[in-house]
């Protein structure tokens, strides 16, 4: 099977100082449980001398993907996959946390877990924090793994399906996210986005959903277009093609070394076998996995 990947636009871009910068709140309860608000009024009174002491320690330049605002013209790009379906469907308009370019919002995960992100439609995945995997009891333990194009270069990161991401009253279920040990704040990429039609308006801190039909239409497949599931597989199928390779040219003489190689080829081949698991359950046709 054709397996490479093809980088270019569907990046993720990398991590920013904390979540508690730019008008997020961070404190932690009696009981050790960190939580975060847009606002110091949804801050228990008790903790807000902490929550604003966090704010205030939160500082340094972003260093994610910015979102360049036109001025007071209404930004309405569609969705990639290029799809102007929605007609008649219920829109949702959420008033975002501006940060220079980025704009933060509060995302509920798997319907029990409100996490900060910031919106990046150039990513093609969602791209959670470590820290919230944990909160949200998710075994990475047999997760597979992907290769992202990163500012910082590549970057290989574990890959979960989330049951629902959630943005204000527009839900997608089933989104497919990497994670990452290095930021304390997500990414909202397009395995979200995908499922809807938006408008960004940057000027005014706002950003509208309305729900396309591409699941429905077989469009997307568990919130990836077919170019994005195309990019896994042959990425994955590139990583593999240079193992073979490495063996090929390693002298026979070098035990060790072979016996890495065919270690590493096994670990792929179950990566494989876990791509094609979420492949199945999204009933991803055939042809995207070439």
């Amino acid at each position: 099977m054709g397996l490479v990947v093809r980088l270019g636009a569907l990046v993720l871009a990398l991590v920013l100082a904390g979540p508690a910068s730019a008008g997020f709140y961070k404190w932690v309860d009696e009981n050790g449980k960190l939580h975060f608000a847009q606002d110091l009024t949804q801050v228990p009174v008790r903790y807000r001398a902490q929550a604003e002491a966090n704010s205030k320690k939160a500082s340094g330049p972003s260093r994610v993907q910015k979102i360049e605002s036109p001025g007071p013209a209404r930004v309405a790009p569609r969705s990639r996959t290029g799809s102007a379906s929605g007609v008649g469907k219920k829109s949702y308009t959420i008033r975002v946390q501006r940060a220079g370019t980025s704009m933060r919002v509060m995302v509920r995960i798997n319907n029990s877990l409100d996490v900060p992100f910031i919106i990046d439609t150039g990513a093609s995945d969602v791209k959670l924090p470590e820290w919230a995997v944990e909160r949200l009891n998710l075994d990475l333990s047999e997760a597979r793994t992907q290769v992202y194009q990163t500012a910082n270069g590549l970057v290989e990161s574990p890959v979960v399906v989330l049951q629902s991401v959630q943005l204000g009253g527009a839900r997608a279920d089933s989104v497919p996210a990497s994670v990452s040990s290095s930021m304390d704040i997500g990414l909202l990429g397009l395995t979200f986005f995908n499922r809807f039609n938006y408008n960004i308006d940057a000027a005014r801190g706002l950003v509208t959903l309305t729900p396309n039909d591409l699941e429905e239409t077989g469009g997307i497949r568990g919130g990836r277009s077919e170019a994005q599931w195309r990019t896994a597989y042959r990425h994955l199928a590139a990583r593999m093609r240079r193992v073979e390779a490495e063996a090929d040219r390693t002298p026979d003489s070098r035990s060790r070394e072979h016996a890495r190689l065919e270690a590493l080829m096994e670990e792929l081949e179950r990566q494989l076998e876990k791509l094609d698991e979420e492949a199945d359950l999204a009933k991803v046709p055939f042809a995207w996995r070439e």
